[in-house]
């Protein structure tokens, strides 16, 4: 499924409907095609960014003809962008990590999401406090091959746990009747999985608290990353997309009751629409975009998180074990792009 660019856009602003024009100095057919996938199944209200600029026409006027495709999960979204299927594509650090150890260059250029979005938890009125309460215990997963299980396993090995002599993985779901069950049926007594399929598990009558050790929580989220060879030889080409990209977090971020409004109604409906717990998980999506205090230019790397997160990979034994060793972070992650996006960006009339 293909979310197109338009010339126009029907934006929910100051209580009335206006017409925005999509502003271009080139015509359409002048445009440049860049092509993305993202890890998201289906339309979500995570990829806000790339949805309101394309419909403000940011993108247009930058003259690029943006396409967004969605995926099976992040190791398919890396698998893609390294085929040559896209030009871009926004998924887990982890899994680039993993296509660069594989052999594929891929250049990281821009942070998306700042924390990690996934968390483990427990139903509010469980005895297990910490991840070291687990022993002997099974956490549920959506699937064993889920963008959660590399967090799960780096929330195993710090707490001076194994994986199977200690602590099983078991697929429970994504946060609908069969993780209810699971807990009711005393087959899991705790969760991992997306953040906004935990808010799923509340709505259904069981309370939950994390019980994700610290150190893990402060793993980086989502990046977006392209091959090397795109990086060398049109930077200009990335530092337009990322350019009207942030505008599209800015635009979004500052209105972002309208923005909701705009999800719901054409971009996400399907996911969004009229689940009870959108409203939560459109809060939820804004701290993803949050980047802590400590960045002083939005989408710039923590190298630090990135360093802490591959350490962790490379723990464990077997199929456990996600990274065989290092990979260049140096040389992976940069932020000349975003920094040269910013250069003379004005946010301050959008």
């Amino acid at each position: 499924m293909t979310i197109l660019i338009s010339g126009f856009g029907r934006i929910l602003r100051g209580g009335s409907l206006a017409l925005v024009l999509a502003a271009s100095a080139a015509g359409a057919e002048d445009l440049i095609k860049f092509n993305g996938v993202t890890a998201q199944g289906g339309p979500t209200a995570q990829m806000f960014p790339i949805f309101v600029a394309q419909e403000m026409g940011f993108y247009t006027e930058e003259g690029l003809d943006v396409t967004l495709n969605y995926s099976k999960g992040s190791s398919d979204a890396a698998r893609q962008l390294a085929a040559g299927n896209v030009d871009w594509g926004i998924f887990s650090a982890a899994a680039t990590m993993q296509a660069v150890q594989r052999g594929f260059p891929l250049k990281s250029i821009m942070q998306i999401y700042y924390p990690d979005t996934f968390d483990i938890v427990v139903p509010k009125d469980s005895p297990v406090q910490t991840m070291a309460d687990m022993k002997g215990k099974t956490i549920g997963v959506s699937d064993l091959a889920g963008g959660e299980v590399p967090m799960v396993r780096a929330s195993i090995v710090e707490s001076g746990l194994a994986e199977g002599a200690d602590v099983k993985m078991v697929i429970a779901g994504e946060g609908d009747p069969t993780t209810i069950r699971s807990f009711e049926e005393d087959r899991i007594q705790a969760y991992a999985g997306a953040k906004r399929d935990l808010l799923l598990i509340p709505a259904q009558g069981i309370e939950t608290r994390s019980i994700t050790p610290a150190t893990i929580a402060t793993f980086p989220g989502d990046a977006l990353s392209v091959r090397l060879e795109t990086y060398e030889a049109d930077p200009e080409l990335l530092v337009k997309f990322t350019r009207a990209t942030l505008k599209g977090w800015a635009w979004g971020m500052k209105h972002p009751d309208e923005t909701f409004e705009l999800l719901k109604t054409k971009y996400a409906s399907a996911s969004l629409g009229d689940n009870p717990v959108a409203g939560p998980f459109w809060e939820l999506v804004q701290t993803y975009y949050t980047a802590p205090e400590s960045v002083t230019q939005h989408g710039t790397f923590l190298p630090a998180g990135w360093e802490t997160y591959m350490s962790y990979l490379q723990l464990g034994e077997g199929e456990q074990k996600a990274l065989a060793g290092p990979v260049d972070l140096g040389a992976m992650l940069t932020d000349d792009i975003v920094v040269k996006a910013w250069d003379g960006l004005d946010l301050s009339g959008l």
